[in-house]
């Protein structure tokens, strides 16, 4: 995304059975996509393993570590995010249109400088690229947690290792994040 984020949300709406991602830039644009259950889950597996296989956990270290480390990792990121700020609705434009687009495929890499690149691809028309540092990444995945949790997919969205998700609040209706 060539626009600086500022905020991101997802909320999980029934009528569609889908979660609607909105991202809204510094220079008020919004960008709105919307992802399935299929959609969801190809992107934890991804996310799940970008954020397993960053460069500074290239160390060869025992795997129940590893995992302990990721959990507090995440925990820490979690704890430090602005979930409180409402999501601004003063949008000027929506290059993907006031209705968005529908998520069909993804792709993630990870820079040199360890950012991470997430496109989210719609099946026509053009799509979204985010980049995202580790910290960013760790409160984009506890957004979805939240949303497929109130989505009822069961799709067990959780750390390796972990006994329950990391939330440490309770779900709001709709999740934003405040970069």
């Amino acid at each position: 995304m060539a626009d600086k984020l500022h905020q991101f949300q997802m909320a999980f709406v029934a009528e569609q059975d889908r979660i609607l991602l909105r991202i809204s830039t510094q220079d008020k644009a919004e960008l709105r996509l919307w992802m399935n259950r299929r959609v969801v889950r190809l992107l934890w597996g991804a996310l799940l393993k970008m954020i397993s296989a960053a460069p500074d956990k290239e160390t060869p270290i025992e795997h129940h570590k590893r995992e302990a480390i990721l959990q507090f990792e995440h925990q820490s990121a979690v704890e430090q995010a602005d979930f409180k700020t409402p999501f601004q609705e003063a949008a000027d434009s929506y290059p993907l249109g006031e209705e968005g687009v529908l998520v069909a495929s993804m792709q993630i890499s990870r820079k040199p400088s360890r950012a991470c690149i997430l496109k989210l691809i719609p099946k026509q028309g053009k799509g979204v690229t985010i980049n995202f540092e580790d910290k960013m990444m760790h409160s984009f995945m506890e957004m979805l947690i939240d949303s497929s949790k109130r989505a009822e997919w069961d799709l067990d969205l959780r750390l390796p290792a972990s006994d329950s998700t990391t939330s440490t609040e309770p779900p709001l209706p709709d999740k934003v994040m405040h970069h």
